[in-house]
């Protein structure tokens, strides 16, 4: 072998130990930030289990109280008569007009129905707002996920009210 081979021989080695170095620090870079960034997801599910863990008794506490107080579903002619009953009553108490009841089909969650009326509801405006806020309270288990005020044209002393109200329900064990 001669020295300009020996030359060429050793530039090519050069050149391919510079090149494999390069592709295997290219491909360890690569490696190094995937497993950084799994780190990182590592660390924000251990953050968020030891929060959870925190407030177990919390949520247990909870737990125990709906267990409790959340009405067991039943029938549905039941549940649908428990919700007309206490908006009834309830409307009466705050002297709201109820020009209309409509039973809608059930809501479903997991563990739990819903009973649901589409009502139409006429009374003035401060009478309303307190009638809405007490139909609410934590422990009748109610929601409004649609409403709509209006002023009445008719009297203007008054708004009408169009919403749809659920009266959640736990379901019995399986």
């Amino acid at each position: 072998m001669t020295a300009s081979e020996q030359r060429l021989a050793l530039g090519l080695g050069a050149v391919l130990v510079i090149g494999g170095a390069f592709i295997g620090l290219t491909r360890l870079k690569s490696w190094k930030q995937r497993v950084d960034a799994r780190a990182i997801e590592v660390q924000s599910r251990k953050l968020e289990a030891d929060d959870l863990l925190s407030q177990q008794d919390f949520w247990n506490t909870r737990l125990q109280w709906l267990e409790q107080k959340q009405p067991l579903y039943t029938r549905r002619s039941e549940a649908d008569l428990s919700l007309l009953d206490l908006i009834q009553k309830s409307a009466g108490s705050h002297g709201i007009t109820l020009t209309q009841n409509q039973p809608v089909a059930p809501s479903e969650r997991p563990g739990l129905t819903s009973s649901n009326m589409n009502v139409e509801a006429r009374a003035g405006w401060e009478a309303m707002n307190r009638w809405l806020h007490d139909l609410q309270r934590p422990e009748s288990f109610i929601s409004i996920p649609a409403l709509t005020m209006t002023p009445n044209e008719e009297d203007t002393s008054e708004v009408i009210v169009n919403m749809n109200i659920q009266k959640w329900f736990r379901l019995p064990p399986s």
